[in-house]
């Protein structure tokens, strides 16, 4: 599991002074390109702490 600032130092670097609302927008992005044909989305939000990743169906 990654919270945002996580998510944050590790693309765009410990400099980095925005909004951290741009990873919504990112995970958003990320999921309608990997997610098409998925009963349910690889990217999973914990609400209040971040996103984590499910295991993809076989």
């Amino acid at each position: 599991m990654l919270d945002r600032e996580q998510i944050i130092q590790g693309v765009w670097g410990f400099d980095y002074m925005g909004d951290t609302n741009v990873v919504d927008v990112y995970i958003r992005y990320l999921r309608q390109k990997i997610d098409k044909g998925e009963s349910s989305p690889l990217i999973q939000t914990v609400r209040g702490v971040g996103y984590t990743l499910r295991e993809k169906d076989r």
